[in-house]
């Protein structure tokens, strides 16, 4: 039986570096987060502010959102399979929670830090 060699481990070691990268580089985003309720067609900005926040009254919508060390999510809704309160947190940038009985969603999005991604010609 053939044991690897140094040169294996290092294109293993490659490979698997490789595969990674997309999820450490997304996971990375270094631009401002701004928390998003979506209504219809209306888009409101909330403050990532801790507390628990009553759509009903304000939104006129039947759900109770909670937001908690800059996370968010539906804790009650009407809806009927309760879909969006079994989605649990959204933390990451442009990740989404929606209730489509109700109409309404809780969306992260992040300002690009600046930096030049491409340049095309």
């Amino acid at each position: 039986m053939k044991y690897p060699t140094k040169a294996d481990l290092f294109v293993i070691l490659l490979l698997i570096a490789a595969c990674l990268y997309p999820i450490i580089a997304k996971n990375g985003s270094t631009g401002k987060k701004s928390l998003f309720l979506l209504i219809g067609q209306k888009q409101y900005e909330i403050p990532f502010k801790d507390g628990i926040i009553d759509l009903s009254s304000k939104y006129n919508v039947n759900m109770i959102l909670e937001i908690k060390d800059k996370k968010a999510r539906f804790i009650k809704s009407d809806c009927p399979d309760k879909l969006c309160i079994k989605y649990g947190w959204v933390n990451n940038c442009g990740e989404m929670a929606v209730c489509v009985p109700n109409k309404a969603a809780v969306q992260i999005k992040c300002e690009k830090d600046g930096n030049i991604d491409a340049i095309s010609r």
